[in-house]
């Protein structure tokens, strides 16, 4: 009897949007012809949050009033390899008021699209796919685990890399 091996499955277009977001520790602010640097999404304080909804959902001034602005993500792999920009990210929609960093409230933005750029190309991500799917477990500490490997278990580094099957390019 032979055993299969369940195989690994690339995360949906959604999944990797999802994930760039959530583990982002910057981005670029784009609005009212403005580009503004924002670090240390860390999720805490005014500036570590990002709020995404739906147009039009009540609960916000009418889109009259609303401010377009462009949310800009880049995602870098954790360790130096040959291709370092993995994806960028691209979130547009409305706010409520021109962008400022000098505010105490997190910032609310009414979603008009996100747009992954990748290796495979560009692919839109509603807002729909992106509220249904998970975000990679692993995303959030894989730069500490691979720091960790190479620094503390470096004779494991070759063995592993025989595990992988090298692209042609």
């Amino acid at each position: 009897m032979r055993l299969s091996r369940p195989r690994a499955t690339q995360p949906t277009r959604a999944e990797r949007v999802r994930s760039i977001l959530t583990v982002s520790h910057s981005m670029t602010v784009v609005s009212d012809g403005l580009h503004t640097e924002v670090r240390r999404l860390d999720g805490t304080g005014a500036m570590g949050h990002i709020h995404l909804h739906a147009p039009n959902d009540g609960n916000h001034a009418p889109s009259a009033e609303r401010v377009p602005a462009r949310l800009e993500f880049t995602d870098i792999a954790a360790t130096p390899v040959r291709d370092r920009l993995r994806a960028r990210v691209t979130v547009t929609g409305l706010l409520a008021s021109p962008y400022s960093t000098d505010t105490e409230q997190s910032t609310c933005m009414e979603f008009g699209q996100a747009v992954l750029e990748d290796a495979e190309g560009r692919t839109f991500v509603t807002l729909e796919e992106l509220e249904e799917a998970e975000t990679d477990p692993v995303a959030a500490c894989e730069a500490g685990m691979l720091t960790h490997l190479v620094d503390d278990h470096a004779e494991l580094v070759p063995l592993l890399l025989r595990l992988v099957h090298p692209r042609p390019e």
